[in-house]
Parts: C-alpha cells; sequence; structure tokens
C-alpha cells in the first residue's frame, strides 16, 4: 500500500459536526482502525504528524480517523450542546452506513474516554482497544465553566488551577479555533465519566508514559477488563510524557503487535 497523505481521499461531515476522515485499503486484512483524538488536537497533529498511518496501514487495515467537534476539519463546529451519546452514535452510524460490522477502536487522552466508552457500548462491534494515555477520573467534571468561557470572551485568567492548566492547552495548535476547543471540553464535562460503569468486553491494551500525569492510573484500566474475561495489557513507555508519548516508536510497535493478535 502506497505512503498515506492528508488530507485523506474521503472525509464526511457527520450530523453533531464530526469529520471523519478515511483512508481505505485496497485489500483489507481486518476490520478498520478507528483514532480518535484527544484535547486541542485534531486527526493531523495527534496521528498524521506523529507517523501513525503507514505503520497501521502496514496491518493491513483501512483506517478511519475522527476530527471531533470543534478541532481539526471541524474546528467552524460550535459543539456548545454536543454530548457523549451524540458522538458515540455518529460513530456508529457512520461505522454502519458503511458496511463496517466490526471495528478496532484507538483512542489517546479525551479520545481514549469515548474509546472506552464507544467500545462499552457496542460490545458485538470492537474487536481491540486501545487507550492511550487514558485519563481514569472524571475531571471534566471538576471545570469552571463561567471562568472557562470568560477567559475565552475576555482574557480573564481562571482562579481555578484545574480550568486554568485545561484551558491553556486549548490554543496550544497552529490555526485552533480556541473558543470552539474549549467548548467542547465544556459540553462533555456534563456527562460523568467512572470507567468502571460500564466496562468494555474487547481486548484491550493500555499504553501510557512513565511520566504522564494525565494517564497515571491508566494501569488500574486493566483489571477492569479482565473481570470481563477479556485480555488486558498494559504498556509503559520510558521517559514519556502525555505529549510526547504519542510520538514514541515502541508505542506503535506495542499497538501494531496488539492488532495482530486474534
Amino acid at each position: 500500500m502506497a505512503r498515506l497523505e492528508f488530507p485523506a481521499p474521503e472525509s464526511v461531515r457527520t450530523p453533531a459536526g464530526l469529520t471523519l476522515h478515511t483512508w481505505s485499503h485496497p485489500d483489507p486484512a481486518g476490520p478498520p482502525v478507528l483514532l480518535i483524538h484527544g484535547f486541542a488536537s485534531s486527526t493531523l497533529y495527534n496521528w498524521v504528524k506523529t507517523g501513525w498511518l503507514d505503520p497501521l496501514a502496514a496491518t493491513g487495515r483501512s483506517i478511519i480517523a475522527v476530527d471531533l467537534p470543534g478541532h481539526g476539519a471541524s474546528q467552524d463546529m460550535n459543539p456548545v450542546s454536543v454530548r457523549v451519546r451524540d458522538i458515540l452514535r455518529d460513530l456508529n452510524a457512520h461505522l454502519q452506513e458503511q458496511g463496517h460490522q466490526a471495528v478496532a477502536v484507538h483512542g489517546y487522552s479525551l479520545g481514549s474516554r469515548l474509546a472506552w466508552e464507544f467500545s462499552a457500548a457496542h460490545p458485538e462491534m470492537v474487536t481491540h482497544l486501545v487507550m492511550g494515555g487514558a485519563p481514569t477520573d472524571d475531571r471534566l467534571g471538576a471545570l469552571e465553566p463561567k471562568q472557562a468561557r470568560l477567559w475565552v470572551q475576555e482574557g480573564v485568567r481562571p482562579v481555578d488551577e484545574l480550568t486554568r492548566n485545561v484551558v491553556t492547552l486549548a490554543g496550544a495548535l497552529p490555526g485552533a479555533n480556541v473558543p470552539h476547543v474549549v467548548e467542547l471540553l465544556l459540553s462533555l464535562s456534563v456527562d460523568p465519566y467512572d470507567p468502571a460503569a460500564a466496562v468494555p468486553q474487547a481486548p484491550t491494551l493500555v499504553v501510557a508514559g512513565s511520566r504522564d500525569e494525565i494517564a497515571v492510573d491508566a494501569e488500574t484500566l486493566v483489571p477492569l477488563i479482565t473481570e470481563q474475561g477479556a485480555l488486558g495489557t498494559y504498556v509503559e513507555i520510558p521517559d514519556r510524557d502525555h505529549i510526547n508519548a504519542v510520538t514514541s516508536r515502541d508505542y506503535k510497535t506495542a499497538v501494531v503487535d496488539f492488532l495482530q493478535t486474534a
């Protein structure tokens, strides 16, 4: 298969404002890989520039990558009313429309939360789950929406430390639509997140950098999976943090090997 490039050959917008980019393998050897990026990132920055497309394509799979509302190719979409259920619904609908009865799901950071919830909601569809840089707590529920919006609208520095740290990341990438990036996080914060409340049944690989403070408890996801009778594996990437773990060759190797297991 030729080297993959961005933009993808096919991109579509869903009702909730997701943009789904597809690189179709000419002779697929297995279900596609669904990629879900993290907060304040995008398909381009989370997966393309970090070198993920070609290793994944080498497994013989098509690739479907999501730009979440307010991010990447969906940055024009104001996600003020978008909820987790809307994202999961659109992902499922798109896969069904494309005739995909099964998929491997790989999420990073915020995307790993959505990957977990999608896999738990659709256990019949998910063959493999990869949780990269995965938070395990409901930190979004502790955000202060009024302070976050004041920062976006008037430049007023948030007093709350968590809110200040999170919204500062919103403008980290060139060309980001900062109000929309922040608004997605605030919209999703309405929905509580408890990984133990609904656990996927798919074989799961959990990956985190040894210096990743956001995914510091990611390894605790593994027993939740194994209690369901599925394979759960944890891989720690030495000397990597939440930002640069995704570029690791060891990370890519672990995922490629995992996807090639039955």
